[in-house]
């Protein structure tokens, strides 16, 4: 049974709720949570939203008419000071804590996908396949990619497979048909043929038709916790193997992050969080989902 959104009294007042977002064709829509409870969630913004990616304090949103940011907890948004001729100071959309932010239209365009790259700057896909990256509203065109489908750190996925941002372009580094990728230690993608993880080249970790993947931040060349989303189930990586995750729900995820948790989102709008011992769920009642990201 999920947790009621009358239930978020049971939130550590002193600390606050976590918010996560859950984004699609509805717009930015906010999930409180607190350690495994599902509290109140909301819209927070009305858009046609592709893809949001969140790091550091920081929201990125990919829509059809450009890249927002907002940014949470009185963290500075290293984009201000060019973006924005009026926000001098770079306060204007940072958020109080248990605040959603004022987002910030960057000036990128109609975005597809949207990330953080590993040096924290920006990495997005426009709608015409140009990904550009960037800071301080300093934006530098990398290439083009047709049909890109989601970026984590330096990389991105698109139907001609996974591609890595380099100093100054884009380089192909195999596969095919890539869904979704993470970047967390040891750089996983999900195929319609299987699940991969990068070593020397793609090891095939598990088959079938993949659509999304995500694990927990690492050090580099070491994978911790992880999940991944086929349309057989939702598979968790445990110590060296990945076993399938019974679900209180018999819907298939199609958006998966971590953050202090393991969030996931259901194609029937379903929200499903777990910090380890089991899942708790919220029926959203959102359609149409694309992403979800935790600050």
């Amino acid at each position: 049974m999920g947790i009621s959104i009358d239930e978020k009294r049971v939130y550590d007042a002193s600390e606050g709720p976590t918010p996560v977002y859950v984004v699609g064709e509805f717009g930015v829509a906010r999930v409180d949570t607190s350690d495994d409870l599902v509290g109140e969630f909301g819209l927070a913004r009305q858009c046609s939203a592709r893809d949001a990616a969140g790091a550091d304090g920081r929201l990125v949103v990919a829509t059809d008419e450009d890249v927002l940011v907002g940014v949470f907890g009185g963290q500075s948004n290293p984009n201000d000071s060019k973006t924005n001729g009026n926000n001098s100071e770079g306060k204007e959309n940072v958020s109080e804590a248990g605040e959603d932010p004022a987002f910030e239209a960057l000036g990128v365009g109609p975005s597809v996908a949207v990330g953080f790259a590993r040096s924290g700057r920006i990495l997005a896909a426009r709608e015409d396949g140009t990904v550009v990256r960037g800071a301080d509203g300093d934006w530098t065109e990398l290439g083009e990619i047709d049909d890109v489908r989601a970026i984590d750190g330096d990389f991105l996925v698109a139907a001609s497979g996974v591609y890595r941002a380099t100093a100054d372009g884009l380089r192909h580094v195999g596969l095919e048909d890539a869904r979704d990728v993470s970047a967390a230690g040891v750089p996983l993608a999900a195929t319609g043929d299987g699940l991969y993880r990068l070593a020397n080249g793609w090891v095939d970790e598990l088959d079938g038709d993949f659509g999304a993947v995500s694990a927990e931040v690492a050090n580099s060349g070491t994978l911790g916790r992880a999940h991944a989303a086929s349309d057989e189930g939702l598979f968790a990586r445990e110590g060296e193997a990945w076993t399938e995750v019974a679900l209180p729900v018999e819907e298939r995820v199609v958006a998966l992050d971590d953050g202090e948790g393991t969030y996931a989102v259901t194609e029937n709008g379903t929200f499903l969080l777990s910090v380890g011992d089991g899942w708790n769920h919220q029926i959203l009642g959102l359609r149409g989902v694309r992403a979800v990201a935790a600050p």
